[in-house]
Order: structure tokens, then C-alpha cells, then sequence
């Protein structure tokens, strides 16, 4: 029984050890949120600094880097959008990192906020994983030689 006790308490000390600046769950969020509330969340979460703006097919796309004087590089890119017929703006969140680690972490994510592996396979250069459910298209990316990975979330449904 001490021995259980034991290794469980080790596996979650090595989980809170490592962490990343942003989960999926968060991402998702960031989806369906006003630019000025996606400003005010990266403000108060301290982990990203806005880079720079850029005007993208006429959406404002945000590039935040992480914060830490750490190697590790995480990008997120917030804006990028899709206009519908009806005028509703689909969003997507961008996440770009150069620590493999993350993109395993937000693969393992994926269950808790049920969304349905739909795709595994490859290309010329990236191990593709592509997500689904009713109101997320979830496109994750993980280079070959485990240097670079990505991961894009994009609404079907607006709210």
C-alpha cells in the first residue's frame, strides 16, 4: 500500500515539475473571445508578451511569445478567422512551439475536452493528428526530428 501511495505521489510531483505556459483547454477558450479579452487574458496570465500585430485577409492576427528567460520558444497567434456566409467570424488559435514535450502534453489534453482522434498519419516532414468534435477542428503537428511542433484550433460553430 506504501508503495502505491508512494509512486502516485511521485508521477504527480513529475507532472507539476513540467509545465507549459498554455493548455488546450485555454486555447479553445481563446477561440471564442473579443481581441480585447484574449489582450486581457495574456496581460494577466503574465506567461506571453505581444510581439507584434499584422493584418492578415483583413483580421488582426496578434503573435505572443513566451515571457520566460527560458530556451524553450512558445508562440501563440490569436485573430486569424474565417468570415461565414451569415457574418459570423469563425476564429482559430495558433500555437507554435520548439519543445516536443508540449505538443505530447496537448495530444494527452485532447481526451478531457472529448474530442475524437480523426485523423493519424503523416507527411514529408510532420506526424499529423487531427481532432474533432461538434464545435472544434483541432490540427496538431509534430515534426520528425521532434524540433518543432504546432498545434491550430479552429470553431465550426460561433456563440
Amino acid at each position: 500500500m506504501k508503495r502505491y501511495l508512494i509512486t502516485t505521489l511521485l508521477f504527480f510531483s513529475c507532472i507539476s515539475a513540467y509545465s507549459q505556459s498554455i493548455g488546450l483547454l485555454d486555447m479553445i477558450n481563446l477561440t471564442s473571445l473579443k481581441p480585447e479579452q484574449v489582450d486581457n487574458y495574456f496581460v494577466a496570465g503574465r506567461a506571453f508578451q505581444l510581439q507584434f500585430g499584422e493584418t492578415v485577409d483583413g483580421f488582426l492576427v496578434k503573435h505572443y511569445q513566451s515571457a520566460g528567460k527560458t530556451p524553450k520558444q512558445e508562440t501563440v497567434l490569436t485573430g486569424a478567422g474565417v468570415k461565414t456566409t451569415s457574418g459570423d467570424v469563425l476564429h482559430t488559435v495558433s500555437y507554435v512551439t520548439s519543445d516536443p514535450q508540449n505538443i505530447i502534453n496537448l495530444i494527452g489534453q485532447t481526451k478531457s475536452v472529448n474530442l475524437k482522434l480523426t485523423f493519424q498519419g503523416a507527411d514529408a516532414v510532420n506526424n499529423i493528428y487531427i481532432y474533432d468534435n461538434f464545435l472544434y477542428h483541432v490540427v496538431i503537428k509534430l515534426n520528425f526530428a521532434q524540433t518543432v511542433g504546432s498545434v491550430d484550433i479552429t470553431q465550426k460553430y460561433t456563440f
